[in-house]
């Protein structure tokens, strides 16, 4: 099954994927579970699903990511 096949089996367009969607895919992927992430325009945002903490915001997939592992860390200790 090809890139447009899995797109349409998802409810996608088929349109072809673009840098930001397979980086909003791998976050979800990472850490979807825990986290509601989107993004909007040039905004990557994370909001926690059982709703403590805050949102966290940042200009770019790889700001984000480093935000969420980052709170991750110190969630742990």
């Amino acid at each position: 099954m090809g890139r447009t096949a899995v797109s349409q089996a998802r409810g996608g367009t088929g349109a072809p994927e673009t840098a930001e969607a397979r980086a909003l895919e791998a976050l979800r992927l990472a850490w979807g579970n825990a986290w509601d992430i989107s993004c909007a325009g040039a905004r990557w945002s994370a909001a926690r699903r059982d709703g403590t903490g805050h949102m966290l915001t940042r200009a770019s997939a790889d700001g984000l990511a480093l935000a969420l592992r980052f709170s991750h860390e110190r969630q742990r200790r």
